[in-house]
Order: structure tokens, then sequence, then C-alpha cells
């Protein structure tokens, strides 16, 4: 699926994009597509780090899922009833 992505660039360096799409014979798009692939392979060679095994381990945690579910929904809970009055009078503010 493709997505629409809106940036400002600096008119120097659209001009120097639309030279290089020109004389390559790209879109501007497949171009864009090929520099950031470039790079990203050049991190992955430069041993920088994998940008992708580092932010595919976000999910990773000490705690087990439950008492990560355990935890949430005492906390939404605990909010939730911070606001319902405690008998049957409204509550005041």
């Amino acid at each position: 699926m493709q997505k629409i992505f809106s940036t400002r660039l600096d008119e120097a360096t659209l001009n120097e994009m639309e030279r290089a799409t020109r004389k390559l014979g790209m879109s501007k798009r497949q171009f864009l597509e090929e520099a950031i692939q470039l790079r990203v392979d050049r991190l992955t060679r430069d041993e920088q780090g994998d940008v992708w095994s580092e932010t595919l381990g976000a999910w990773q945690r000490s705690e087990s899922g439950a008492t990560t579910i355990r935890r949430a929904r005492r906390a939404f809970q605990h909010g939730f009833a911070r606001h319902q009055p405690s008998s049957g009078k409204p509550a005041s503010r």
C-alpha cells in the first residue's frame, strides 16, 4: 500500500533532485525510495546498527503480558471511578 509523505525541502535540494531524476530517467518517487533504501543498506553495512532489529524488539517486556494487562486495567478502572460519584448524589465541582 502506498502512503502520502509530505515534507519541506530546501529549494537547492529540490533542484538537485530534479536534475538527477531527469538525467537518470526515473520518477522522483522512485529516486526517493532508492535513496532511502541505499541509506538503510549503508547503515547495516557500516555496522552502526540494524534499524529493523532495533525497532522490532520494542514489544519485549520484562513482565508477562497478563501482568501488563492487569496493570493497564487497574489504571483505567481507577481513572474511570475517579470521575463517578461514590453515592447516588452527583459529584460536586
